[in-house]
């Protein structure tokens, strides 16, 4: 199985997949990683048009895509990060990539945490607009 892990440095949980800079990538088998990979994130919309969040309110109400990030990462089952918004964690869901929302802090941890089911994760953790 492929978890990945929003990242702005490569070892912690980045706050929001939209402006994260890649994703890591951990194949695990048998509840272990066995290996990793680095994704530059260049899936949203964010990174791609580097928006300023203040400039760019109402993408979500005004059909934006998570096309590109689902695509980039369709091969993961997973996808953990600290906070995203709504239609994010809908569009995630209808392609089969469970969102985790959790305030952990390091990548690998969180991996392995959730691995074994001890992963505390936090559903509050969703934006509902762009008052973040």
């Amino acid at each position: 199985m492929k978890i990945a892990v929003a990242t702005n440095d490569e070892i912690k949980i980045a706050g929001h997949v939209g402006r994260c800079k890649g994703f890591l990538v951990f194949e695990t088998e048998n509840n272990k990683i066995t290996s990793k990979e680095i994704r530059l994130n260049t899936f949203t919309h964010h990174r791609q048009q580097g928006h300023n969040h203040h400039e760019h309110h109402h993408s979500q109400e005004h059909g934006h895509s998570h096309h590109s990030l689902i695509e980039g990462l369709k091969d993961c089952t997973v996808l953990i990060f600290n906070h995203g918004g709504w239609r994010l964690i809908d569009d995630l869901k209808e392609n089969n990539i469970k969102p985790i929302l959790t305030d952990e802090v390091l990548a690998e941890d969180a991996v392995q945490k959730y691995l074994d089911g001890t992963l505390i994760i936090n559903e509050d953790n969703v934006c509902q607009g762009h008052h973040h």
